[in-house]
């Protein structure tokens, strides 16, 4: 670490925090990738702690009928705990309909995030720089919402109940989370119970996993006004144990992120 800190002068310093979410070969690569991106960027990007600034990633997997959707988010804060940037974006790989989403994450969908998320750091970290070669792939700036496509739930519109299941704060912020993400799809939400109203019901599980880990399975549920399930969007990720007890913060924001798109398209189109 002493050699790259170096030979890189004075490019701002970034500390690795542990990622949360992606099994351990997914974030050990994704370590290595992020340090080697940001090299081209000017940027020092340091597993573990002593940098100028800490970032802390967060990665959701979900199914999706094109494929597995990889989410991830990034936030850098400085010494004092203050944020200085937010970076989010998500890959999408083929995979068949219900198996594990990270099993067909290689190392070029793990590359694109890290390029992603290098260049998107060095526009947002004072004395980053563009990348001095060519990148797989760009990203928007940051996390922009779903654009409101002609995605319209009839009547008296969506109906989104509290999350079951959810350690810590999860029931709250997960729920509050997607309906934001919703609202900014072009959504129509329902306060309450009411006549012609569809249903979001996510539920959480979480169970033990090997090595001090925990595996948690969000999955969305969607009903029409009769009670009839259109179809579900599943989420399934490991995390250290015990880490999702208390506030879920940015975790919250990705997960219904991610099951943004998948739940809109199975919700009627207006007419």
């Amino acid at each position: 670490m002493g050699g790259a800190t170096s030979f890189l002068g004075g490019s701002p310093k970034i500390a690795i925090a542990p990622i949360v979410g992606a099994p351990a070969p997914v974030t050990k690569e994704l370590t290595v990738a992020l340090v080697e991106a940001g090299k081209a960027r000017n940027l020092t990007l340091i597993p573990g702690s002593g940098g100028n600034y800490t970032m802390r990633g967060y990665l959701l997997a979900s199914n999706e009928m094109r494929g597995a959707k990889i989410s991830y988010i990034w936030d850098v804060t400085d010494t004092k705990g203050a944020r200085v940037v937010r970076v989010a974006g998500d890959e999408t790989v083929p995979s068949r309909s219900g198996s594990d989403p990270w099993s067909k994450v290689d190392s070029t969908v793990i590359r694109n995030i890290a390029n992603k998320t290098a260049s998107q750091l060095a526009a947002g970290v004072p004395g980053g720089r563009s990348a001095a070669t060519p990148v797989v792939a760009t990203a928007p700036a940051a996390s922009p919402p779903p654009t409101a496509t002609a995605v319209a739930p009839q009547a008296s519109g969506v109906l989104v109940t509290p999350v079951s299941g959810a350690p810590g704060d999860g029931q709250r912020s997960l729920t509050t989370a997607l309906k934001k993400r919703l609202y900014a799809g072009g959504v129509k939400l329902a306060n309450g119970p009411a006549t012609n109203v569809y249903t979001v019901k996510g539920i959480a599980k979480l169970s033990n996993a090997s090595g001090g880990k925990q595996s948690i399975r969000i999955d969305w549920q969607v009903l029409d006004p009769s009670g009839k399930k259109l179809g579900t969007v599943s989420q399934q990720n490991t995390i250290p144990r015990g880490s999702l007890d208390g506030p879920w913060g940015a975790i919250a924001d990705a997960a219904a992120g991610a099951a943004a798109d998948g739940i809109i398209k199975l919700l009627p189109r207006s007419s």
